[in-house]
């Protein structure tokens, strides 16, 4: 059996690349991580991370303020004996893949990859690599997740029908990428919107770096007047609802297919009566055609479905692993 190319260590704080400082998505361990996304930081003790400027003023916006190496696009630069490069990752703002340059060879970390083009968010790129690092996190890696475009219509279609019966929507989502996705679309269809106050501040980072989504409220305890709610999909933001003389539905944006669809025991499980389908992840063909693109002689999958990822698409390099967390099987 040949050797690879590079060690990884899974663990449940972020991956290790052996013999060296770095850290891939890291919260609390090491010296040095790469966050590839504000959406992958929960807490900011990792002594300094990789990111790009967006992320860093996403996570201000979220009251959190890492000690950040800041790093644009397309800009190689070295720690030590390793050559880096942040590439768009075309998930969220800010979003980003790594590209490493070793004396044994090149890696792509990409946990989140985004193909189909978001019109807030810098299109995805890949690089030509030896070893490709990919997130597990839709159960399938054979189907295809809904259409972004049709879906996205027919949210829209929906909101209008049930502003023309009086009954305004409230929409939960993602507070990082899709709120700001759903912000541009409303608008762009005449739709009034208030949005929660972390959302604001979100917003608000989206625009200084170009991204037009149109005119928004704040959601605050008043009555926020006949405009379609966009809060996070969390038991705080519950709590900040205004009064609303005619309350419509409320609709979740979410990433995965119903029967696949984790339980994320938000406060409104039990009034939602719609769901639309956004993922910021690709769906499994979507993936194996990034794959191709990046022609790797080694690819590995972390994730809670990394063993199925492995058995579908061990024909895709020389070697297909997966990275267990502390070298345990997964459960799926």
């Amino acid at each position: 059996m040949s050797r690879e190319l590079i060690k990884l260590k899974s663990t449940e704080d972020g991956l290790h690349i052996a013999d060296s400082i770095l850290w891939l998505d890291s919260q609390l361990s090491g010296d040095l991580s790469f966050l590839s996304s504000a959406s992958a930081l929960s807490q900011t003790r990792v002594p300094q991370v990789i990111a790009t400027e967006e992320t860093v003023k996403i996570l201000e916006a979220c009251r959190k303020k890492p000690h950040a190496l800041v790093c644009q696009y397309n800009r190689p630069f070295s720690i030590g004996r390793l050559k880096m490069e942040l590439l768009p990752s075309g998930s969220v703002l800010g979003g980003a893949s790594l590209y490493v340059e070793t004396d044994k060879g090149r890696v792509l970390y990409a946990p989140c990859l985004q193909p189909n083009s978001i019109a807030t968010v810098r299109k995805m790129q890949v690089k030509k690599a030896n070893v490709l690092i990919l997130g597990a996190f839709h159960p399938d890696p054979n189907q295809s997740l809904p259409n972004r475009r049709k879906e996205k219509d027919r949210l829209a279609s929906y909101v209008k029908d049930k502003i023309a019966q009086g009954r305004t929507p409230t929409i939960l989502c993602d507070p990082i990428s899709t709120a700001q996705e759903i912000t541009k679309l409303l608008n762009e269809q005449g739709i009034a919107v208030a949005v929660h106050p972390t959302i604001y501040r979100i917003n608000r980072v989206y625009e200084s770096f170009g991204s037009v989504l149109g005119s928004y409220a704040v959601v605050g305890k008043r009555h926020s007047g006949n405009r379609v709610l966009i809060l996070p999909k969390s038991r705080r933001a519950h709590s900040i609802l205004p009064v609303k003389e005619n309350e419509g539905p409320f609709i979740t944006i979410e990433d995965a297919l119903p029967q696949f669809r984790r339980d994320t025991s938000d406060a409104f499980q039990t009034t939602v009566t719609d769901t639309f389908y956004l993922s910021s992840h690709c769906d499994g063909p979507e993936l194996k055609a990034i794959i191709q693109m990046v022609a790797p002689k080694e690819l590995y999958f972390f994730g809670p479905y990394a063993k199925r990822y492995v058995s579908e698409m061990e024909d895709m390099a020389s070697k297909v692993r997966p990275l267990y967390v502390n070298d345990q099987p997964t459960l799926f």
